[in-house]
């Protein structure tokens, strides 16, 4: 098996798409710690098998909601095969798929797991044993205490499962021998259980007999109350025949006397028609001329409401003169001008403090040099000159502050000057202002007045003629009559349109007071042919009740008695099924003291096969490693031995024979190595599989120099036993000491990704 391609987008650390092939032969996969180095290689398992060390929802990028997808492409027996895994939806469902030779051959996670175990002989735990070698497993040949080493090579090999098995063989047969001994020790006498069954199969028979009895007088009550219940509903059913005909007549009775009140209703009605029709008349005639009033009316009260308006304003008077906007516009632009020196002479005075400032530190800072000392800025000694510094600085600061004090006389004065200007200008803003509202208030006041006069005019022109003094309360009390004649005529105009529907529903009332009447005495007559008596009822329902309750009575002597028989009926059945139970009991114990003895034998047989393993696979592993560890080592050790019981490992060199502790770290390293590979040849051996992969993890971690070069010579000769070898390290070194390179880079954001560097 040769791993040629590793496709992975969105795993673990890789989520950027990374298409990596994978060179053949010797192959570092090199990097920093914590970069990705060993997420790439589980990826292989991963994809091939499903395994991960963390659950399904954490393979996929930490952050990220996409699809995890990964590829392993490997060439096997002279056929190229493509495995698929996807890890998509919110549930991390799991798919897989599997190809030959670029068809497909397999889809599901079950179907690839079986297809994968067919192509390469080997299911997955066997696969890892196989192929994953980590450096904790390598180191721990030699390191470890021999029982920690014993089961991790076990383990590897696939033996704890047997003693998983023996463990439980000889668990479940002491357990076996323990329900005996207690099952024995709680099982009853068979011949005390026998007489107990026939006494209480007599009592049984007794019971039934009873409750024969109590039934047959039980049904003899139920038909009396029968009986007597029919008696009680056939006279029932009369009283309620008798109680509609009353409810009926007493209904037909009040609808007789509805009838004849609605008569009396409807003749009141028609009175009062009448007498409205003779109203009628004079009101139509009072309600003629309402328009015209109302018509008049309008144009009287519009000709009040203006002339009231008029006698409300003011007189006329002369309008105000205009302002004078050219002599503001001047004050503004005068202030504006002044503003504009105060500002640029306050300028200028802040500017001049400023070099009196600098003038005064130039001075201090002259005052610190002598006629002895160098010039700070030149370097030369001062000598004579140190006066005129001193002179020249003294002179610079009393002209900054004479330039001071008169630019502090000019601002005084322009603000003064700006003061009195800004004064005024508030003035004659403020008399304009006042102008602008008194010429809006005569404006107001001459288009009201002429407002008022139009409609003066146009209500005199509606007129004719000017109104009259109380033309109009005269010309309203006429309006008023009118309106409540037509109001009146109205009401009474609606009221007469009843007159036809009043006069005909007086008709129908008659006639339904007349068949109300007729139906009401055909109901009494059917009343008295009934003769229906209460008394009768009464002594009827004491009857029914008495016979129901001498039928509660005997059908809870019967229902007594049946219990009673039930009870010696399950009595007896469950001392018939004590017995029967002991019985079986028995025989089971029996069939549990052969079960027993089989479990101790079966536990002996599993221990002595498991025995039989270990030791057929010692020596064979034994061989397999001493063989690959004289390769590694030129021969230069007469044997390697590996302990069958403890796995220790030991080296014959000069006819002696050794531990590790007397070796150097890379003959430890070298025989640890060729343990562990021997491992992987015999499980493959063991399943029939010949997959030709070896992975392992950080062998170089903890070597100096001379050891790691040794290594490295060793695993050129392991070449020759398999087809590809990926070496898991975080030294960067080795990458020039290897034919091909893996680099895994590690990007921000706990990200990384993975290149090939040589091939």
């Amino acid at each position: 098996m040769q791993i040629t391609r590793l496709y992975l987008r969105n795993y673990r650390v890789y989520e950027h798409e990374l298409d990596l092939a994978v060179p053949a032969g010797l192959v570092g996969v090199y990097g920093p710690n914590g970069a990705g180095k060993s997420a790439l290689l589980e990826s292989i398992l991963w994809t091939l098998w499903g395994r991960s060390r963390t659950a399904k929802e954490d393979v996929r990028t930490s952050g990220v909601n996409g699809d995890c997808i990964t590829e392993v492409e490997f060439e096997h027996e002279g056929h190229l095969f493509l495995v698929r895994r996807v890890v998509t939806g919110i549930n991390a469902t799991v798919k897989a798929e599997a190809w030959s030779d670029k068809l497909q051959v397999a889809a599901g996670v079950r179907d690839v797991r079986q297809y994968l175990h067919s192509v390469l002989g080997m299911d997955d735990a066997a696969f890892r044993a196989s192929v994953f070698a980590e450096q904790k497993q390598i180191a721990s040949f030699s390191s470890q205490t021999p029982t920690a080493r014993r089961d991790l090579i076990l383990r590897l090999l696939g033996i704890t499962p047997l003693d998983v098995a023996r463990d439980a063989a000889r668990k479940d047969a002491k357990q076996a021998r323990d329900d005996v001994d207690r099952v024995r020790g709680l099982l009853v006498d068979l011949d005390e259980l026998r007489p107990r069954v026939e006494q209480a199969r007599a009592a049984a028979e007794s019971a039934a007999a009873d409750a024969a009895s109590e039934a047959t007088a039980e049904a003899t009550a139920r038909q009396r109350a029968a009986d007597a219940e029919k008696a009680f509903a056939d006279l029932d059913e009369v009283r309620q025949e008798y109680d509609a005909l009353v409810r009926e007549g007493r209904a037909a009775k009040a609808e007789v006397e509805r009838a004849r009140e609605h008569v009396v209703a409807l003749d009141t009605e028609l009175a009062e028609l009448a007498e409205a029709e003779a109203r009628l008349a004079p009101l139509v005639e009072a309600a003629a001329g309402l328009d015209e009033a109302e018509a008049r009316l309008r144009s009287v009260e519009s000709y009040e409401r203006a002339e009231a308006g008029l006698r409300r304003l003011p007189e006329a008077t002369q309008e105000p003169p205009d302002i004078d906007e050219a002599a503001i516009e001047a004050a503004q632009a005068h202030a504006e001008r002044v503003a504009s020196v105060l500002a640029s002479v306050t300028g200028e005075r802040k500017a001049a403090e400023a070099e009196v400032a600098r003038a005064r530190q130039h001075l201090e800072r002259s005052s610190g040099l002598s006629a002895e000392g160098d010039c700070p800025l030149c370097g030369q000694e001062l000598g004579a000159a140190f006066e005129q510094v001193q002179s020249h600085r003294q002179a610079e600061v009393a002209e900054a502050e004479a330039r001071v004090e008169a630019l502090a006389r000019d601002e005084h004065a322009a603000a003064r000057e700006a003061e009195q200007v800004t004064a005024a200008l508030k003035a004659l803003l403020a008399s304009a202002k006042a102008a602008r509202a008194a010429k809006d208030t005569w404006l107001r006041a001459n288009e009201d007045r002429r407002a008022v006069e139009r409609a003066l005019a146009e209500a005199t022109a509606a007129l004719g003629r000017p109104a009259e003094p109380g033309e109009g309360d005269r010309l309203r009390s006429d309006v008023a009559i009118c309106r409540a004649a037509a109001r009146d005529a109205a009401r009474l105009e609606g009221t007469l349109a009843r007159k036809p529907v009043a006069t005909k529903a007086r008709a129908e009332a008659e006639s339904h007071a007349v068949e109300a009447e007729s139906r009401r005495v055909v109901l009494l007559d059917k009343v008295k042919a009934l003769a229906f008596s209460q008394d009768k009822l009464d002594r009827v329902r004491a009857e029914r009740d008495e016979q129901r309750r001498l039928a509660e009575v005997a059908a809870k002597a019967a229902a007594d008695a049946r219990m009673a028989a039930e009870r010696a009926k399950v009595q007896a059945e469950a001392e018939a099924q004590r017995l029967a139970d002991a019985e079986v009991q028995h025989a089971a114990l029996a069939e549990r003291t052969d079960d027993a003895r089989h479990l101790g034998r079966l536990a002996d047989l599993m221990n002595s096969f498991r025995t039989s393993v270990v030791g057929t696979i010692g020596p064979r592993l034994s061989a397999q490693a001493a063989s690959l560890f004289d390769e590694l080592t030129d021969h230069e050790y007469d044997e390697l031995k590996i302990d069958p019981e403890s796995y220790e490992i030991r080296i014959s060199d000069a006819g002696r024979e050794y531990g590790m502790d007397r070796f150097s770290g890379s003959e430890t390293d070298l025989a640890n190595l060729a343990l562990r590979v021997a491992i992987s040849e015999q499980v493959r051996f063991q399943s029939g599989g010949a997959v030709g992969l070896l992975v392992l993890d950080e062998v170089f971690g903890p070597l100096d120099d001379d050891r790691r070069e040794r290594m490295l010579l060793a695993l050129e000769r392991l070449r020759n036993r398999f087809r590809q070898i990926l070496v898991v390290t975080h030294a960067t070194e080795i990458k020039e000491q290897l034919p091909s390179a893996i680099e895994v880079v590690k990007l921000p954001g706990r990200r990384a990704t993975a290149r090939v560097i040589g091939v």
